[in-house]
């Protein structure tokens, strides 16, 4: 789950894309059906970790990646001494069936040796014109295509965040619920107008309005190049 966590991660940044803004779906792919119901157990962490729509399962690898092997140096050029070198090309030149049957048993036999899979490190590599990212233990695809909604979705995000900033700079307690006056760029409004109710119910907010002045505000944040100004009052 972690690695899983962390590939995400590392895509989002691959395309420049910041967590807050969601993204359609991604598809956690591995050949083991026991490993992504393992997983699918944790959809909801992957979910708002990543914040992600919606989480796929494949467990056809074919289609995404193929699997190679290096020997762990340590481990079996001290079992196999002067036998080692001959094994290690042996091993680099596995091909992705027998790693998959390897990594299904656990063992492997090559040259009159058992292998396990603490001396034979199986990776995980995209093939040519595939956009998903693997590691050793598992493969995503993301779907990093944003659409504007996903996009007001995101900026949505971005105005509860600085909403729930303004609430704590201005010593508000949790509970309290407040009334917003807001001047914003007209980008800005129509995203706080069509995701009105989620940001009330994030921020405790009962009232909207639109009648703020730029100047006359207690608040002034600029978000992706938009204006947002606020003025916030217990209800």
């Amino acid at each position: 789950m972690q690695e899983l966590i962390l590939l995400g991660r590392q895509r989002r940044n691959q395309v420049n894309i910041k967590v807050k803004t969601p993204l359609q779906s991604l598809t956690v792919i591995h050949q083991s059906q026991a490993q992504l119901d393992g997983i699918a157990k944790l959809e909801n962490y992957i979910k708002t970790e990543l914040n992600i729509k919606e989480v796929k399962y494949s467990t056809d690898e074919d289609k995404y990646i193929t699997l190679y092997a290096k020997p762990n140096s340590r481990v079996l050029g001290k079992r196999l001494g002067k036998e080692f070198g001959k094994m290690m090309g042996m091993i680099k030149n596995l091909s992705s069936e027998t790693l998959k049957d390897f990594e299904a048993k656990g063992t492997l036999e090559l040259s009159g040796h058992s292998l396990d899979l603490e001396e034979v490190f199986v990776y995980r590599e995209p093939l040519e014109g595939v956009d998903a990212l693997s590691n050793r233990w598992i493969t995503i695809d993301m779907d990093t295509k944003l659409t504007d909604e996903l996009i007001n979705e995101g900026l949505a995000r971005e105005v509860i965040n600085r909403i729930q900033r303004s609430r704590k700079d201005a010593l508000f307690n949790v509970e309290d619920r407040i009334k917003l006056d807001i001047y914003a760029s007209d980008k800005l409004a129509k995203v706080i107008n069509t995701f009105s109710d989620y940001i009330k119910s994030e921020t405790l907010t009962t009232d909207i309005s639109f009648s703020a002045s730029e100047l006359a505000t207690d608040f002034q944040f600029d978000i992706e190049k938009e204006t947002l100004h606020l003025s916030l009052t217990k209800n």
